[in-house]
């Protein structure tokens, strides 16, 4: 509630950009890898199956957690 409640602060600061993989895509190259942290419930497949889908990318998943 301290951030929520600073006059510089506030909800800027609590609420997360959104997120487009487009952009992250567009950002990176073959040389380093993307890498999103996740945070409970995140779930990007669909976002990665979705990118792979537009630029005709073939891409493997292998799952390393218990979800």
């Amino acid at each position: 509630m301290m951030v929520a409640n600073e006059k510089e602060m506030g909800e800027k600061y609590l609420t997360p950009p959104p997120f487009d993989m487009n952009e992250v895509f567009g950002d990176s190259f073959n040389k380093q890898p993307i890498i999103i942290v996740l945070s409970a419930g995140a779930d990007p497949m669909t976002d990665i199956r979705k990118l792979s889908t537009d630029k005709n990318i073939k891409f493997e998943s292998l799952s390393l957690g218990a979800g």
